[in-house]
């Protein structure tokens, strides 16, 4: 009875113990991103004067009004960049469920030598200046395309979706293939619903890569090709030089606009999408992510 009473009181210590840290990472991570909340929804001239804050000083969506009405730059920027995530991460989950479908097919010819072939990436990246060379000479230079396809089929996120497969029973496939189904039916009427956790997974990955993106904008397209620019890209302008930036683009002076309030509610429209998605997708990432690490 005693030493039970010492496992209870040493996992009750270490329950109060784990709960503080979880506490503060929690505050730590929420912390950054709170200030930025309240500073977009603050007063200018009292950030100016007093710096940020925890709490909201002169609640006012001036910030938000005056980032939407320097013209529609930003908003072109953010049109742009959520077709080029939604398509990235199309192409992405249905290119490698189905590399990862015929990689995981026992009959393939030469599997074992496919296998090698797709972890080679894993390790080893031709760098910044092939793929720019790439980019040009197959005539993608200076379009959408070229920030869409670049780094939407992944080698790791092909893998994950092999292994899933591999834990699959195989008369799954063979009992659908007697019913007259072909390798493309089977792959969408049986298998694709049953990958949907891994599907998720290597979509939210995907996503949030192209959201995140930003550099395709500089390698890729022409410096006066402003039409197709992402939105982080736009939004690094914006924070590099803002009065320059909204000099550029507003009528009248701009000595007065709350420039620091519409930094920060460029920030938060930017993240936002992320944060709301997140908590969505959650448990299909962690369930995805310890499915494809098993190997049936």
């Amino acid at each position: 009875m005693k030493n039970t009473g010492r496992v209870t009181k040493k996992i009750s210590v270490f329950n109060i113990v784990n709960a503080l840290i979880m506490i503060l990472l929690t505050l730590a991570f929420i912390l950054p991103f709170w200030l930025i909340v309240t500073a977009s929804l603050s007063s200018n001239s009292v950030l100016m004067r007093e710096g940020f804050s925890i709490f909201f000083r002169g609640f006012t969506f001036a910030g938000y009004k005056f980032l939407f009405s320097i013209g529609d730059a930003f908003l072109r920027a953010l049109a742009v960049t959520v077709a080029v995530a939604a398509a990235g991460t199309a192409i992405s989950v249905f290119g490698c469920a189905w590399a990862a479908f015929a990689l995981s097919n026992k009959k393939l010819v030469g599997r074992k030598f496919f296998n090698v072939f797709f972890m080679i990436p894993m390790f080893f990246s031709g760098g910044t200046i092939p793929t720019y060379l790439v980019i040009r000479g197959i005539g993608l230079y200076d379009t959408i395309w070229a920030l869409i396809l670049p780094g939407s089929i992944g080698a790791y996120n092909i893998l994950l979706l092999r292994n899933y497969f591999y834990g699959l029973s195989p008369a799954l496939g063979e009992a659908a293939q007697l019913d007259g189904a072909n390798d493309f039916q089977q792959i969408w009427h049986v298998y694709t619903p049953l990958a949907l956790p891994m599907m998720f997974t290597v979509g939210m990955v995907t996503f949030v890569g192209k959201w995140n993106s930003w550099l395709p904008s500089v390698l890729y397209l022409e410096a006066t090709h402003t039409s197709l620019q992402l939105v982080q890209h736009v939004l690094k302008q914006m924070i590099d030089n803002m009065q320059a930036f909204y000099s550029s683009r507003a009528s009248g002076s701009v000595a007065n606009a709350p420039l620091t309030s519409a930094r920060n509610a460029g920030i938060v429209i930017v993240i936002l999408p992320l944060i709301l998605i997140s908590p969505i997708l959650q448990k299909y990432f962690v369930n995805g992510i310890t499915a494809g690490a098993e190997k049936g």
